[in-house]
């Protein structure tokens, strides 16, 4: 039986306030992972915190310097410095995307169509852009807003996850996906564990989203946390399906365990502390019916079995020169930039969990980009970084000139890549949303990035010209039509 196969499945459902919505489901995909031998060594870490333990070393008031000490090497730096000296980087940040046209425009001068903006939901789908999804902080602001104060009309779930996902409804009938905490910050991954059978992390879509802002890709859909009242905002609001899955606990707390696939028993139920918990609440995007996308498998996809845990482009150095730079799809434009992008993100997050990736395919006249979504379990482990998430990087050699710039820019300071994470995610109702024992993890991964960069210009012939660009462009006249 081929557990590795991947079922993308279209589901219209009627939510119980007579809504219809159509959710693209992403059906489970078993037993994927690949795990190298020489893991570090288990280290301790809690199971189910209570919701009023999570900022036990960690309030705002915390002592922050020894967190936020950034992992340089001047010399390196110096180089890099000289790399960018080197290359005409302010003529080549405005060639990588040079007309970004939103949405309101597009539809206006293809159809003739009028976008309606009459909530923050409209204006943010207005904006969304063929260069990145967003650009207008103000709009961006006022929908962070309104996810976390609009009050619920109802709530439903979500199908066809393997974890617990809810459907917000809000009074003004715009619509977000939440994901109740389950666990507190200072929880790590057990090393034991296949990635594709950890749990999911709220607090990790709202870090990745707030990370993917400060490198500047905008790319990630808008995320916020919220706490709600497990009785007045889910169960008192809850479809009938939902409502049933309510109940109270030994320790006298309301809890609820939802309807998925993998994690969804009263062994593993969402409780409250009685009754209220936090989570992550991501804006839905548009109805695909209206902004179509399209559901692309990644060349760097894992091999999602427990047997076979090695893939093809884990074994072979030559596999983006001979099986990617040779697809149509990657072979000329922005694209593998994109993959690269997506890489070096989820390299900074710790994600290994990356197997497919959208793109909006409305765009008639544009290269579309690849949408940040799906980062739940980033941030699991601080004590290991799996160098295999950066193979895209170390076999391509190739780099965005902007992504280069701002990593450059975070690696040599005055402000360090964390130091501006934790101040972009200081904003969110839930701060702090990250353990700051992640903070040295992050400034250790960018300091390899930086190793691998200079490693691709040195090794180069072109030198840096060879490897940072505006965009990609494969001088073999064949390649394959994938």
């Amino acid at each position: 039986m081929d557990f590795a196969r991947y079922l993308l499945k279209f589901h219209k459902f009627n939510n119980f306030c007579g809504r219809s919505v159509q959710q693209e489901i992403l059906v489970s995909e078993w037993l994927k992972i690949y795990q190298k031998l020489n893991l570090p060594r288990p280290i301790p870490h809690a199971a189910y915190v209570q919701e009023q333990n999570i900022y036990k070393f960690m309030t705002k008031d915390s002592d922050l310097s020894r967190f936020l000490v950034p992992y340089i090497n001047w010399t390196l730096a110096k180089q890099l410095d000289q790399y960018l000296f080197d290359l005409n980087i302010s003529e080549l940040v405005p060639k990588e995307c040079p007309n970004n046209e939103t949405l309101r425009q597009f539809w206006k001068h293809k159809i003739g169509k009028v976008v309606p903006e009459r909530d923050s939901w409209e204006k943010f789908y207005a904006d969304i852009g063929s260069c990145d999804v967003y650009r207008n902080e103000e709009v961006v602001e006022n929908l962070l807003n309104d996810l976390t104060q609009l009050p619920l009309k109802c709530v439903s779930i979500m199908n066809g996850g393997t974890q617990v996902k809810l459907i917000f409804t809000f009074e003004n009938d715009q619509q977000a996906v939440f994901k109740p905490m389950r666990f507190g910050r200072d929880y790590e991954s057990d090393p034991n564990h296949f990635y594709f059978s950890d749990f999911e992390r709220h607090n990790a879509e709202i870090a990745t989203f707030h990370m993917d802002k400060i490198l500047g890709f905008r790319r990630a859909v808008p995320t916020v946390g919220r706490i709600v009242n497990l009785t007045s905002d889910l169960r008192d609001k809850a479809e009938k399906r939902l409502a049933k899955t309510f109940f109270i606990s030994p320790a006298k707390n309301l809890c609820f365990v939802s309807k998925c696939d993998y994690y969804c028993d009263t062994s593993h139920a969402i409780c409250g502390t009685p009754d209220t918990r936090e989570g992550s609440v991501q804006v839905f995007l548009p109805d695909e019916n209206s902004v179509p996308r399209r559901h692309n498998r990644s060349p760097y996809r894992r091999t999602y079995s427990k047997r076979n845990q090695i893939a093809e482009w884990q074994r072979n150095m030559n596999y983006c020169e001979e099986s990617v730079k040779t697809t149509k799809r990657y072979a000329h434009g922005r694209t593998l930039l994109d993959l690269i992008d997506f890489h070096v993100m989820d390299y900074l997050i710790g994600n290994q969990d990356r197997h497919h990736y959208e793109t909006f395919s409305v765009f008639t006249d544009a290269p579309s980009y690849a949408i940040h979504l799906d980062n739940g379990r980033a941030f699991g482990r601080t004590d290991f970084d799996d160098d295999d998430i950066l193979l895209p990087l170390r076999q391509c050699c190739v780099l965005r000139s902007s992504t280069f710039f701002t990593l450059l820019k975070y690696y040599r300071e005055p402000i360090s890549l964390t130091k501006a994470l934790h101040q972009s995610m200081s904003k969110d109702p839930l701060a702090p949303i990250l353990a700051y024992k992640h903070y040295p993890a992050v400034e250790r991964r960018l300091h390899n990035i930086m190793v691998y960069i200079d490693k691709c210009i040195r090794e180069n012939p072109e030198g840096p010209e060879g490897v940072i660009m505006a965009e990609y462009h494969n001088n073999v006249r064949f390649y394959l039509l994938v």
